[in-house]
């Protein structure tokens, strides 16, 4: 009996100086990771494979109408007005917009956009996720930071979108 009982002692100790620290580190680390998108906890963690195809489908256009549209224009406008609403959901004040060149191949076509922007560092950050995540194939070509006013910083990004083309090579 007495020595059950120093057995329990045992555990319990090695319970209280081991185990129970490095599980609340664990939850700690998956609650931060969680914050951040990532999680090591497969019930919340996002598939990104998942969310690429996903984007993929919602990128594509028939061939003829995705020709038409770079060639109008219309895509540009599409990605420039998407761009600037995302910029208003977190406070950052478009003070430029440029339509870039469109370029195509037989499977896509890529359309670009430069902005220039004002506002925290924390905003572009913010502005860069929802960009990342709103369900299109989009690239960020470059970026740079400056200083402004007030604390804010002058943003100047450049950014391209892919529009996959269907019926050309493509299931």
């Amino acid at each position: 009996m007495l020595g059950a009982l120093a057995l329990f002692l045992i555990f319990a100790l090695a319970n209280a100086l081991a185990f129970t620290p490095t599980a609340r580190r664990y939850d700690a680390s998956v609650k931060r990771n969680t914050a951040l998108g990532l999680s090591a906890d497969r019930v919340s963690c996002r598939d990104p494979a998942a969310a690429g195809v996903r984007a993929a489908h919602r990128s594509r256009a028939a061939a003829g109408e995705a020709q038409e549209r770079a060639n109008s224009g219309a895509l540009t406008a599409s990605l420039l007005e998407d761009l600037n609403q995302i910029a208003s959901q977190h406070g950052l004040s478009v003070l430029a917009t440029e339509p870039g060149p469109v370029s195509q191949d037989p499977q896509s076509a890529r359309v670009r956009a430069h902005l220039k922007m004002r506002g925290s560092y924390a905003a572009f950050v913010s502005w860069l996720a929802d960009v990342a995540k709103d369900g299109s194939l989009a690239a960020l070509d470059r970026f740079s930071l400056q200083p402004g006013e007030g604390g804010s910083m002058l943003i100047d990004v450049s950014v391209s979108r892919y529009v996959l083309k269907q019926g050309v090579g493509t299931p």
